[in-house]
């Protein structure tokens, strides 16, 4: 009977631990994660980009064809075969770098957003504090304009497009233009100030999800 009483009371005694160690923690805001979303939006391909790869493109072939040509002339065609290899390297690296995928990523009043080129190699463009949003909503024709330093970080469609205003610590009133999902809607709704909160975008989203389960379930 020893025994399991010395147990019964140290699981008690550790249980008692764990809890308050638990509320110390949250006290200081060290396991508060009850808004995560991650999104990764693939930027649509713009005349430009095509008019960007054509030109690496073609800039390094007719580089290649010139540096083959000296090797040729010079008797060092070895040589220049390898430069011909890094021009053709180098421009196969910069068609890649056109091709562009957004990841959004809120972490409670925060929104993270990344540039992901060629799907290797990703930049931060900027961090926004989700609570100091000034203003936001579906963008509309003249909505976010005029603002000092602006980020793109969108599909280039404009069928889904939303914009942001915040006050950032380091450049100040900034907008940025985005195409986030239902989830990083929910999750940016939630974060805002209350008195920029739309009740409306909560019940679309709502009526949209019935909508969709609705039509799963009459196809079955």
């Amino acid at each position: 009977m020893k025994k399991p009483l010395f147990m019964h009371i140290l699981t008690n005694i550790t249980i008692t631990l764990l809890l308050l160690l638990t509320k110390k923690q949250k006290s200081k805001g060290m396991i508060l994660m009850d808004n995560f979303i991650e999104q990764i939006v693939v930027k649509k391909t713009e005349t430009r980009d095509i008019i960007k790869r054509l030109g690496f493109f073609a800039g390094g072939l007719s580089l290649c064809f010139t540096i083959l040509t000296l090797g040729l002339m010079t008797g060092l065609l070895m040589i220049f075969l390898f430069l011909a290899f890094g021009v053709i390297w180098g421009a196969w690296y910069f068609i890649q770098s056109t091709f562009i995928e957004y990841e959004y990523i809120v972490t409670n009043n925060e929104l993270d957003i990344d540039k992901i080129m060629a799907r290797k190699k990703r930049k931060r463009l900027i961090t926004i504090r989700i609570d100091k949003t000034e203003e936001w909503g579906e963008y509309a024709e003249g909505k976010g304009k005029g603002i000092g330093v602006t980020v793109e970080a969108h599909d280039c469609g404009y069928k889904n497009l939303w914009y942001i205003v915040s006050n950032h610590d380091k450049h100040g009133k900034l907008v940025v233009f985005f195409s986030p999902n239902k989830a990083v809607l929910e999750a940016v709704n939630k974060s805002v100030p209350y008195a920029l909160r739309k009740k409306e975008l909560k019940e679309k989203i709502e009526n949209e999800t019935d909508e969709i389960i609705q039509n799963m379930e009459n196809k079955d």
